[in-house]
């Protein structure tokens, strides 16, 4: 399973963080999340989504749209 993920970037830079520590923030976050995860539940990777995804009117992702990011 790949985990896409689109960070707060403006809040991240303000932090003083670039991009490389993002990726890694994000890459101990899913460390961390799998220690709490069954095995076959578990994040193979996480992907950096670099634009906020699209919203229904429920405010709920359409994740349809984002089948071909994840590869």
């Amino acid at each position: 399973m790949v985990g896409l993920v689109y960070p707060d970037f403006d809040e991240a830079f303000a932090n003083g963080l670039k991009n490389e520590d993002i990726e890694r923030v994000m890459e101990e976050n899913r460390l961390v999340l799998n220690e709490t995860l069954p095995a076959y539940s578990q994040i193979f990777k996480m992907k950096i989504y670099p634009e906020e995804f699209e919203k229904t009117p429920k405010k709920s992702i359409k994740r349809y749209l984002y089948q071909e990011a994840k590869g």
